[in-house]
């Protein structure tokens, strides 16, 4: 039986919190995300961009930290259970790597977008 089924909410969201501070104090690529996140965040109160502009930076940001996170947490668990290299076990590995890759260029993007829009605005005027 699963004693951590259906517990109050307070105490779930302690479990997550404390899964969120330890993949921090971890994994060091997703500390680099997270100083990139609070980069944005600076920019972002700085610059003041349309709010359209802000939910896409929070969404790119979101699934950039979720695939870190999941990268993370399966490449432990594989290790945890499968210690020697292994061919399959290989490329899951690479596999999840390469989806936060993917993420994180497209978040690069998408600011990129942001800038060229910003600067055809104020060439314009």
């Amino acid at each position: 039986m699963n004693l951590n089924k259906n517990l109050p909410f307070l105490s779930r969201l302690r479990f997550a919190i404390n899964g969120i501070n330890a993949a921090f104090k971890k994994e060091s690529s997703l500390r680099l995300q997270g100083l990139a996140t609070l980069i944005l965040f600076i920019f972002c109160l700085v610059v003041h961009p349309p709010i359209f502009w802000c939910a896409l930076f929070i969404a790119m940001v979101a699934l950039v930290l979720t695939l870190e996170m999941i990268n993370s947490a399966v490449e432990a668990l594989l290790d945890r259970l499968h210690p020697e290299r292994h061919e399959s076990i290989g490329f899951v590995k690479d596999v999840l790597a390469g989806a936060t890759l993917i993420a994180s260029i497209a978040s690069v993007l998408v600011f990129l977008c942001y800038l060229y829009f910003q600067y055809l605005i104020s060439f314009s005027n």
